[in-house]
């Protein structure tokens, strides 16, 4: 069975896999123009992780800790650039919303969390 909290992370990336096609569907219909690249490579880095993690799967789990060192840096140098635009803040709220990928990052690394995407992936 599957732990309640892997599945509210499952439910976070599908949100994010929603806002990330969202944007490739605004590119491609032209209302934005701008480069498809990012909001395309974190649509396919969601989907994979909102599938993987409920079926929990290894490569999955270390997919999610990668994107979510990759948010916490990027969480941070937005607000690095609110600091730099003089609101501090707007920073301060943007540093604070770091706490959510931390988070993550601790309950993917913890030892028995690691052992249940081992476990069912000795299983299979």
């Amino acid at each position: 069975m599957m732990p309640w909290p892997v599945a509210l992370l499952s439910l976070c990336y599908a949100v994010m896999a929603t806002w990330s096609g969202a944007a490739v569907w605004r590119i491609a219909s032209g209302e934005v123009n701008r480069p498809v690249a990012w909001p395309l490579a974190w649509l396919a880095v969601s989907v994979a992780v909102m599938c993987g993690l409920p079926l929990l799967k290894p490569w999955a789990r270390r997919l999610a800790l990668a994107g979510s060192w990759l948010l916490l840096t990027l969480t941070l140098a937005v607000a690095a650039a609110w600091i730099r635009a003089g609101h501090p803040a707007i920073a301060l709220a943007a540093s604070l919303s770091s706490v959510v990928h931390v988070t993550v990052i601790r309950y993917l690394g913890r030892p028995s969390v690691k052992a249940i995407f081992v476990k069912s992936h000795n299983l299979a």
